[in-house]
């Protein structure tokens, strides 16, 4: 196809599509594996990829770049695009959105935070958080899930993980949803990004004061450890750090809040799959990684092409952007069998949740970790759980997948 001749864009982000979007999937899926869909209401459109193998390629295809934030004020007009250059600046040094060299330097610093040894040390005080917040909830009565446990959680450890006090951590929710609402909708508004702006302005504020105060008196917390971590005589200069502890303490909670909540919406529906857990909790690692495969926190993540490229035998243009759709790629037939049911014994389980390549989600340990201490120890102390009537509230937020209320009887 000639890179300057263009289909007829798909409507895609619609509505219905945040309720459900499987069923989409699915058709485009048996269609073919790349697709041209429309944002912003019509006004541009994309590239989208949606099968596994080619999702998979992709994410680790170094003729495509993770340098992206400019594009996310693309759907504003371009006299309000000035408004909001300071957020874009400043997101650009989250390593998330690095190209290497830049991304490998920053990546190899902060793995030392990440490790496997940190992470499955915070083990038992990620499930005295999860314990505290159940204590107050009585067997036959009805909760949100997502207000009682599974919005608050991520951030505690996260906030913990940094020093943060508990008196900022509403705060941190309500920054991290602002962040979330502006990157996660291809229809973003000025509203959206006056609103993510303020909150990275408040969040660098408050890490700049951190680390100055960490600078003064060390401690155990990430913040102390990122600030000590050399590499090669390397280390995060002070805009890089705040930009990183930034970086974490969204990414740290927006996914995880939606890996429970919507991990434990599908065990719901699943009431056979919930028992067998219940009864061998052994599997709680393959049980999680299941449910970030068949309800991923992350529907797409997106690259642009560096130059002129072909993918999925279709020429695409230098500096047009492309969808990696992880969300369709986790229930390809072709890489699953039996995509669209839960089996929480499943092997094998090479999900896209997380990403791939290079720019694999660096907190995975940490995301799968409150995975499985909130889902099963919520599973073990509420054998009765149920869903209520009332219908759980998808949030309007094509990216970031995750429920606003998950209300149950319990």
């Amino acid at each position: 196809m000639s890179p300057s001749i263009f289909p007829v864009p798909k409507v895609l982000f619609t509505p219905e599509f945040v309720q459900d979007p499987y069923p989409t999937y699915r058709k485009l899926l048996e269609e073919g594996p790349l697709h041209y869909v429309e944002v912003s209401g019509g006004m541009w459109a994309v590239w989208a990829v949606f099968g596994y193998a080619d999702c998979f390629a992709a994410t680790r295809d170094a003729r495509l770049s993770v340098k992206r934030t400019g594009r996310l004020l693309l759907t504003l007009p371009q006299e309000q695009q000035t408004e909001f250059q300071e957020l874009v600046r400043m997101m650009g040094m989250w390593m998330i959105f690095m190209d290497a060299p830049e991304h490998t330097r920053l990546r190899k610093l902060m793995n030392k935070g990440f490790s496997p040894a940190v992470v499955e040390s915070l083990r038992p005080k990620i499930e005295a958080v999860v314990d505290r917040m159940l204590e107050p909830l009585a067997r036959g009565s009805e909760a949100d899930l997502m207000a009682a446990v599974a919005n608050p959680m991520p951030v505690q450890v996260i906030a913990r993980m940094l020093g943060v006090p508990e008196t900022m951590y509403a705060h941190f929710m309500e920054w991290s949803e602002a962040i979330a609402n502006f990157m996660g909708n291809p229809d973003r508004t000025a509203k959206h990004a006056r609103v993510a702006q303020e909150a990275v302005l408040a969040l660098t504020d408050f890490f700049r004061q951190a680390v100055a105060e960490r600078r003064r008196s060390k401690g155990d917390d990430l913040i102390s450890l990122l600030i000590d971590i050399e590499a090669d005589g390397e280390a995060l200069s002070e805009q890089e750090l705040y930009a990183q502890c930034l970086m974490l303490l969204f990414a740290g909670h927006e996914t995880t809040r939606n890996l429970v909540g919507n991990g434990m919406w599908a065990l719901l529906q699943n009431p056979e799959q919930t028992r067998e857990l219940r009864e061998n909790p052994e599997i709680i690692r393959t049980a999680v990684e299941e449910l970030l495969r068949f309800e991923s926190p992350i529907q797409y993540t997106a690259r642009i092409v560096k130059d002129e490229a072909e993918i999925c035998g279709t020429r695409l243009r230098r500096g047009q952007t492309i969808l990696c759709m992880l969300g369709a790629a986790n229930r390809d037939a072709q890489q699953f069998k039996e995509p669209d049911q839960v089996n929480l014994k499943r092997v094998n389980n090479q999900h896209l949740a997380f990403g791939a390549g290079a720019h694999f989600c660096v907190g995975n340990q940490l995301a799968r970790l409150e995975g499985q201490a909130a889902i099963l120890r919520m599973v073990q102390r509420f054998p009765e759980m149920r869903l209520t009537k009332q219908r759980p509230a998808w949030a309007p937020n094509f990216g970031f997948r995750g429920l606003k209320t998950l209300p149950v009887v319990l």
